[in-house]
Parts: C-alpha cells; sequence; structure tokens
C-alpha cells in the first residue's frame, strides 16, 4: 500500500520465544496458533488499549500521529528448539509483510532475544537482519526484548535500538513497548541518532537471582544492577541502557548476562558506561548464586511453619523456561510426607485429564500422574486419586502481570491424592481430601496468578502450601500472600544449579569459559 504524502507508517509485529534446547521436545507451529498467533487488523484490535508491549507500541505511535502497519504476532509457551518448518513460516509472512507495505517510516517488534530454531541459533539477529535488508539503512528499526534476552552483536548491529524489559517479573512490558515508540519519536521528529555499545562479562545467570523484587527486604543484585543502569539514564548522553540477565538454558555461543547501552551518537561514551557496568555485574557475580532449599527441609518447613501460606516454587521444572511441567520429584515427596493442605499448580498431562474427566467428578481413580514428556523431573506418580472438579481451564488474570487477559490451560481437573501402590512398591492408606490437590491440566501453564487457584475453586491464602511450578514470574502475585518463599532445589532442566549438574545441562556452544560453569573465569577488560 503506497503512503499518502507526508503520512508516518509504521511497521509494527513480532515473533517470541523462550527456547530451552536441553528439552526433548521440539516447539512447532501448532504450539505458536496455540498461544498466540495474530496479524492483520486483528493485531491492531487485540492489542490496542492492553497493557502489553504491542499496546504501549500503538499509544504511543497514536501520539506521533502514526499510522500503524500490522504485521505478524507470534508467540509459544517456552520449549524446545523452534523447529524450522515454523520459524522458516513465521519469518516468511512477517518479512512478506514488510515487503508489501514499503516504504515505511519505521518499525517496532515485539521479540523475545532468546529463540533458537533448528540450523538459526540467533534466530532474532537474522531476523533483525532481514528486515533491515528490506527497509534499508535509515529506517529505524527498534526493537523490545525480554530481560532474559541472550543479546548479540547481530541484534546489536541490525537494529537501531534495542529496549529491554527492567523487571522480572516482567511488570513493565507496556512501559518498554512505549519507550520504544517515543524514542522512534525522537529520531524522526528530533533527528536522534542513536548509537550502541554490547560488553558482555562472562556470567551466566541462573533465572532466580536475576528477580528484580525483593522479597521481605532483601537485597538483590539484579535490582542494584538496574537501579544503577536507571542512575546512568539522567545523563542527556544517554537514550537506554538495559541489562539483560539472559538465558541459561539456551546453549548458543551469545548466552548470558549483557549490558547495552544506547547513546545519542556518544560511541565513546557509549562503550565506556558499558564497561563500568559490566565490570560492576562482574564484581558481584557470588551474589547471582542461587539460594535454594533440599525438598526434604521445604517439607520439614511446612509441618513447622508458625505461618501460612508457604509458597514453594518447584523452579527445575518451570514451563516458563521449556520445562515440560509434568515433573513429579516435589510432588512424590508431599504425598508420601502426608502433609495435609497442599495445593500443586500444575501437572500438565493431558492422559491423566482425560481419564479423570471421563470418570467425573467424585469418581475415584487410579491414574498414572506426570512423568510423561520426561523423567528427568520424576517418573509418573501411580496414585489413587479422587475427582474434586472439572473445568474448561479459562481464568481472567487478576494479578500484577497480564492483567485483564486471558489464560487458557486446556480442560483441568483437580484432583485428591489418596491411597496408592507406587512403582517402588510402597503402600499407603488413603489421604484425607485435604492432603495434596494437583490441578491437572492439558497445557502446560505456569502459575503467575492467584486466579488459577480460584478458577478451580482453591482459595490459595487457606493452604498451608501452594507448589507453584514457576522461577520468578509468580512472585508478582503470590509475594504479597505468602508467609515465605522457598525456592525448592528440584530435579529437571530448568534447575538452576547449572555447574551441579553439567551432565543434565551438556553444554557444547556457550562461549567458555564462562562462570559459574568454569569458577576459575576471569574477565579482563
Amino acid at each position: 500500500m503506497a503512503a499518502r504524502r507526508g503520512e508516518r507508517r509504521v511497521l509494527i509485529g513480532g515473533i517470541s520465544h523462550e527456547t530451552n534446547t536441553f528439552s526433548v521436545e521440539s516447539t512447532n507451529l501448532a504450539q505458536f496458533h496455540g498461544r498466540v498467533l495474530i496479524s492483520g487488523s486483528d493485531l491492531l484490535i487485540g492489542f490496542g488499549g492492553t497493557r502489553t508491549t504491542v499496546g504501549g507500541f500503538l499509544e504511543g505511535l497514536a501520539l506521533l500521529g502514526a499510522t500503524p502497519v500490522p504485521l505478524l504476532y507470534a508467540s509459544a509457551t517456552p520449549g524446545g528448539i523452534v523447529t524450522r518448518a515454523a520459524y522458516v513460516t513465521l519469518r516468511t509472512q512477517l518479512l512478506d509483510g514488510v515487503r508489501a507495505a514499503l516504504p515505511v517510516t519505521g518499525v517496532l517488534l515485539a521479540l523475545h532475544g532468546a529463540m533458537v530454531a533448528e540450523g538459526v541459533p540467533d534466530a532474532e539477529g537474522a531476523l533483525l537482519q532481514a528486515i533491515r535488508a528490506l527497509v534499508g539503512p535509515d529506517v529505524p528499526v527498534i526493537a523490545t526484548l525480554d530481560s532474559h534476552a541472550n543479546v548479540s552483536p547481530l541484534m546489536v548491529a541490525a537494529a537501531t535500538a534495542l529496549i529491554g524489559y527492567t523487571t522480572y517479573p516482567h511488570v513493565d512490558t507496556y512501559e518498554r513497548g512505549r519507550e520504544a515508540a517515543d524514542l522512534l519519536t525522537r529520531i524522526l521528529l528530533h533527528h536522534v541518532r542513536p548509537t550502541a555499545a554490547l560488553a558482555a562479562p562472562p556470567m551466566l545467570v541462573p533465572l532466580p537471582p536475576q528477580s528484580t523484587q525483593s522479597v521481605h527486604g532483601t537485597t538483590i543484585p539484579m535490582h542494584v544492577l538496574l537501579a544503577r543502569a536507571l542512575a546512568l539514564r539522567a545523563d542527556p548522553r544517554v537514550l537506554n541502557v538495559t541489562v539483560t540477565g539472559g538465558f541459561p538454558y539456551s546453549d548458543v555461543r551469545e548466552a548470558g548476562l549483557r549490558v547495552l547501552v544506547t547513546t545519542a551518537n556518544d560511541a565513546a561514551f557509549a562503550r565506556g558506561t558499558a564497561t563500568i557496568l559490566a565490570r560492576e555485574a562482574w564484581a558481584m557475580r557470588a551474589q547471582f548464586q542461587p539460594r535454594m532449599v533440599s525438598i526434604a527441609d521445604a517439607i520439614t518447613q511446612i509441618h513447622t511453619a508458625p505461618r501460612f501460606p508457604l509458597v514453594l516454587a518447584d523452579s527445575g521444572d518451570n514451563p516458563g523456561a521449556g520445562a515440560p511441567c509434568d515433573g513429579t520429584a516435589l510432588l512424590h515427596a508431599l504425598y508420601m510426607a502426608d502433609v495435609r493442605g497442599v495445593a500443586v499448580a500444575v501437572i500438565a498431562d493431558a492422559e491423566t485429564v482425560t481419564q479423570a474427566v471421563a470418570a467425573g467428578t467424585g469418581a475415584t481413580l487410579t491414574v498414572r500422574l506426570g512423568g510423561k514428556r520426561d523423567t528427568r523431573g520424576g517418573p509418573p506418580l501411580v496414585v489413587s486419586a479422587r475427582v474434586i472438579r472439572i473445568t474448561d481451564g479459562v481464568f481472567t488474570n487478576t494479578g500484577p502481570m497480564g492483567t485483564g487477559s486471558r489464560t487458557r490451560m486446556g480442560r483441568t481437573v483437580v484432583l485428591a491424592l489418596g491411597g496408592a501402590e507406587h512403582a517402588s512398591g510402597i503402600s499407603r492408606a488413603d489421604a484425607a481430601a485435604d492432603g495434596v490437590q494437583v490441578i491437572v491440566t492439558e497445557q502446560r501453564t505456569q502459575a503467575l496468578d492467584l486466579s488459577l487457584f480460584r478458577s478451580v475453586g482453591i482459595e490459595p491464602t487457606a493452604m498451608r502450601a501452594l507448589v507453584v511450578k514457576s522461577s520468578v514470574h509468580f512472585r508478582a502475585a503470590f509475594a504479597p500472600i505468602a508467609a515465605a518463599i522457598l525456592d525448592v532445589d528440584t530435579p529437571g532442566i530448568s534447575n538452576p544449579n547449572l555447574h551441579l549438574h553439567l551432565a543434565q545441562f551438556p553444554f557444547q556452544h556457550v562461549r567458555r569459559p564462562i562462570w559459574p560453569l568454569d569458577p576459575e573465569t576471569t574477565y579482563d577488560v
């Protein structure tokens, strides 16, 4: 479509995926369709007025008086390597949209920064490079990135500017979308020329210490780094300072913490500032070691804690980090310890859901629960269970992440675990209904919102303990109600203790040496 004389036309879109290369399952096109795959006018309608990155783009462009030209936005739940067919299909659709829209005034993209496709380890870098080749060297291309982005030199070179989230849990996605649109406005109206410098201390940072949310007054290193970044932005030469913790489960060369400083055409200042902040991050590296609680200690605390609920993070099986969400190690231990008043969210097990739905509410049946996708998080738990509730698995988020958006877990059942004969041959009498209750879903779902529990009739504040398969995102909603939060050292492909489980994480491509895989690593810059 040709632009009207004087019209500012800005492309908006993106492809987002956080890739755990240690997963045994790949991410195909159907998984993008199952979560978010939207294009054309539907993109404008779906994101208009939302507190999302694209919602921020749209509001900023409205203030600029620009016409948003929708491309494609696609997102899948974090998981294994994106298949070549899925990547090529989405990339082709996005680039075809760019070609059809030319000429344009600018490009705003909502990316993740840790997507790995078959044969394309730096998927976002390759995508940005292809878009740059189409729009030419002078059109501003600005992308937002997740705070777990593994920022590469190719990404920096291909984009005019990259703007990372500043919160984890991610509660500032809308603000970063607005910032991207506002920077585009400065470039177009005030002829600002961004210059960026990237610093890469050799640090592979686990997810829990990347949290920016202080719990019970504790000092956390990423919060300190981002406060420094915010202070640096007071300098009029600085356009943006992004610190990404990186995604440690993507085995690619550029995985790890990155500092990206963007200035108004002052390359020397950008390089110097990035180096200073990277050195500060390196000096704090010991504070980025996760502090984990063993499964046995977590169960002891449930039995002895004076106040409730305790919130246990099953961090080794976090679907938000690409894990299968069907690990049973912690669930098995809770069950065998006869812990009462515990609710587990969630076990993704479509087979068990189908079995429970067929049996009906109130029925008692024997199930092989979990452990079907990947037994590294524990084998199936063979147990007698009573079906407490069956729902469609749809609820509205009421907490600080994705407020007002809908979560779709697929068909969902709540099971109360009773007596069982385990694979180990251990038998037990039936447990009371207030023992361990498990929310079982068809789709992998990270517990981010209290409404997940409430939608299936479980009041989280009334429980002794809540188990959530999440590393950090849950904290935004659950920290206010938690008597204590325990990061539990559970097995699985999102376990934070990377250096202690090198057999489980056989890194081949990340640059070496790197801390903490190589404790004697030095950083001389």
